[in-house]
């Protein structure tokens, strides 16, 4: 949970996939966040401005603004104990703006989202 709730000037570090370029925390408070994160892609890149709620084992983040998805789309993230470690179940739920939108989104489907999979990897380590 701390490297998902982590909205400093390293979140990018923590997250591989995301971009210091385009990185920027508006508002953290205790149980809420409001940033705008992407990646750095030829072209203009993709960002999103999000806001972030969480709970103890749920963080659950709503798209305000962004370039290639529409706002009010979803992701989840819950955690769960298992073992000695924790197990992360992630859920999406985001409407395309554009072609290239659709085909990240046909991409995270075919891949069975390996793209996520590999960044909460490089965070968390991979199961064993």
């Amino acid at each position: 949970m701390a490297a998902m709730l982590d909205f400093s000037h390293r979140r990018p570090e923590i997250w591989p996939n995301l971009s210091a370029k385009i990185y920027q925390a508006h508002s953290v408070g205790e149980y809420t966040a409001d940033v705008t994160e992407g990646t750095d892609i030829p072209g203009r890149g993709v960002w999103e401005r999000v806001t972030y709620e969480w709970t103890d084992a749920v963080v659950k983040s709503v798209i305000t603004d962004g370039n290639l998805f529409r706002a009010g789309g979803t992701f989840e993230f819950r955690v769960e104990p298992q073992g000695s470690g924790s197990r992360i179940h992630f859920s999406i739920d985001r409407k395309a703006k554009t072609f290239v939108a659709r085909l990240v989104g046909a991409l995270m489907q075919v891949s069975n989202g390996t793209p996520m999979k590999k960044s909460c990897y490089a965070v968390y380590g991979k199961p064993t």
